[in-house]
This record gives structure tokens, sequence and C-alpha cells, in this order.
């Protein structure tokens, strides 16, 4: 599976779950290990009704237990990181990271 198809099918499981954040891709790189490849991939994921603290912790706790149901690929870790600071935003709108990594399955 390619890596546009891989992205894809994370975003648009992401936009499911967060349907009021607008998302887009930060960066994306192949990623090896001696067992597994795949792929990792940084998002940008705007809150546009701002996000407090306790938001952003419940994003990822629910994100880390979430069971992503991905064709051909396995979620094997996904973090989100902020809100981001200095980010230039709507007004209101939080700014948070979202890394994930993608094996081929």
């Amino acid at each position: 599976m390619n890596m546009r198809t891989q992205k894809g099918a994370l975003i648009h499981a992401l936009r499911v779950l967060i349907p009021a954040a607008d998302i887009s891709i930060l960066h994306e790189r192949p990623w090896h290990s001696l067992t597994f490849s795949g792929t990792q991939i940084g998002l940008s994921v705007q809150m546009q009704d701002g996000a407090s603290h306790s938001d952003v912790e419940a994003l990822s706790q629910f994100l880390a237990e979430h069971e992503f149901d991905l064709p051909h690929q396995i979620v094997a870790d996904i973090v989100v990181n902020g809100p981001v600071t200095g980010a230039v935003m709507a007004k209101g709108a939080q700014c948070l990271i979202i890394d994930a990594l993608l094996l081929d399955g």
C-alpha cells in the first residue's frame, strides 16, 4: 500500500472521530525496523472551538486506546501533542499535533 493511501485512511478515521477539527499533513516519511515497515505521519489538528488542557488529555487517552480499523495497516503508536503556541490560527482555535506510526499489515 502506498503512503498516499495510508495517510488518507488515517486522516479519514480521525475526521470521523474529531469532526470539528481541520486536519492537515505536516510530514510523512517511510519507517523501517528489522522486522516491520511502515510510515511515520505528523498531522496538524486545528480545533475550531478551542481545546482546554483536559480536552487534549482526553483526546490523547482516547486515541491511545482506540482500535483503528484501517485497511492493510496497524496503528502502532499515536500521540497527541499540544496545544501548539505561536501558530497562526483563527480566533479561538488551538492547534494540536498528532504523530502516528503506521505499520504495513
